[in-house]
């Protein structure tokens, strides 16, 4: 074969395409049958291949009047392949007469099984690549009419959109079965965050803060205490980070835990506001909880509700300047109640709202501030109470998230 020839045969891109069909080797399939019979009857051709070409053989999807033994053997040597001059051309190659050809006259299938007309069609990808072809052989020369190559080529556009089809179902196979292996590979790393990585990071906080219980405050041990106090706050900050990952993977999975109980939402915004006040105030943040009078009876997970606030609130307080505002709200909604957390911050630019609870996503010119995953769980806790966030957000002005309980 000429180097021509080869370099479109062995096209990486192309051959890609090919083993991407799953078909190479495949059983026989009724719908290349039906369409290579079809071929054959139409066009009176005694013979008939859906043929792909690979690397160094022709592979027949399906076959008419080929002898035996190359009918149960299903492929060819290139050097008997007319159909590798076609897909070369990536166009119809029509042959009245094979003999003296210049482009087939040599190929050893004219004198070995008698072939001396040939048409074939290129099956071609959405992209352009020619796989095989679609083609009909007979043993004496032919005029092949125009209206017989038009009828081919019909049939070829047909086996080329079930072969597509075909690279679709394989393609969504490899997607699944990557996903499985990505699930697969999640819990084991799940596994070992929730054990092997967690316990060690809980014995170095215990440790470090059993030093501090036991080490005097005097000015001999100022040094020693206060790098045992960046150990204790990395270990807690490290905890909160694995807590963080294991909630995401279970909001993923479908798999939070939320255990439901009767509760007053103002008493739970009153108390996630108490509990808050000390870090704002820290910040030179004035934190407050507007809680209507009377009680906003709730069935929720207490302490994921608790998260939910406590999230907010640490967002707010990231972004809100020393002498800003916090106001933690409650109201009545349809059929459940509404909290809200609004802040004097920075706020949000409008074309960063859809993204604002997606997993590990930070704002852009906002500086690292944490890993991005609390208002992905924060969400992901809402909806498994079946309510429902939103975020409102001006820059300059301020940002307010609210959610909704039924």
């Amino acid at each position: 074969m000429s180097e021509s020839v080869l370099d479109v045969i062995q096209d990486p891109e192309r051959l890609a395409r090919l083993r991407a069909t799953a078909l190479l080797d495949s059983p026989t399939e009724q719908a290349f049958d039906r369409l290579a019979r079809l071929a054959s009857k139409l066009l009176e051709a005694p013979l008939s291949t859906v043929t792909l070409i690979d690397v160094d053989r022709q592979f027949y999807m399906s076959c008419v009047g080929i002898p035996e033994p190359l009918a149960s053997i299903r492929e060819t040597p290139l050097e008997m392949s007319f159909c590798k001059h076609t897909v070369v051309l990536g166009k119809p190659l029509v042959i009245p007469d094979t003999r003296g050809h210049p482009i087939v006259g040599e190929n050893p299938a004219i004198e070995g099984f008698g072939v001396l007309a040939y048409a074939g069609i290129p099956l071609l990808t959405s992209d352009g690549h020619a796989l095989g072809t679609l083609c009909v052989m007979d043993v004496v020369t032919r005029d092949w009419t125009e209206d017989q190559i038009d009828s081919l080529t019909d049939l070829a556009a047909a086996v080329s959109t079930e072969i597509e089809l075909r690279m679709d179902i394989a393609e969504r196979v490899r997607v699944e079965q990557a996903l499985h292996e990505a699930v697969r590979l999640r819990e084991e790393v799940l596994g070992i965050v929730s054990h092997d990585l967690r316990n060690p990071v809980h014995t170095v906080s215990l440790s470090s803060g059993f030093l501090l219980e036991i080490i005097p405050e005097v000015e001999e041990q100022a040094v020693l205490r206060k790098q045992l106090g960046i150990i204790r706050r990395a270990a807690e900050q490290m905890d909160r980070l694995i807590r963080d990952l294991l909630d995401v993977a279970s909001i993923a999975s479908g798999r939070l835990s939320v255990e439901r109980h009767p509760h007053d939402a103002a008493a739970l915004l009153r108390a996630a506001c108490e509990t808050l006040q000390p870090i704002a105030q820290e910040k030179g943040i004035h934190l407050e909880a507007h809680a209507p009078a009377g009680t906003y009876p709730v069935l929720v997970d207490a302490d994921r509700i608790h998260q939910v606030l406590s999230n907010l609130v640490g967002n707010a307080i990231k972004f809100t300047p020393e002498g800003g505002k916090i106001v933690l709200s409650l109201e009545a909604a349809d059929q459940g109640v509404e909290f809200s957390v609004a802040d004097t911050g920075s706020g949000i630019p409008a074309s960063q709202l859809p993204h604002i609870f997606e997993q590990f996503w930070q704002a852009r010119g906002a500086g690292r501030h944490g890993a991005g995953l609390g208002l992905a769980i924060t969400k992901g806790i809402v909806e498994a109470h079946g309510g429902r966030i939103r975020v409102e957000s001006t820059v300059e002005e301020g940002t307010t998230f609210s959610f909704t309980i039924p």
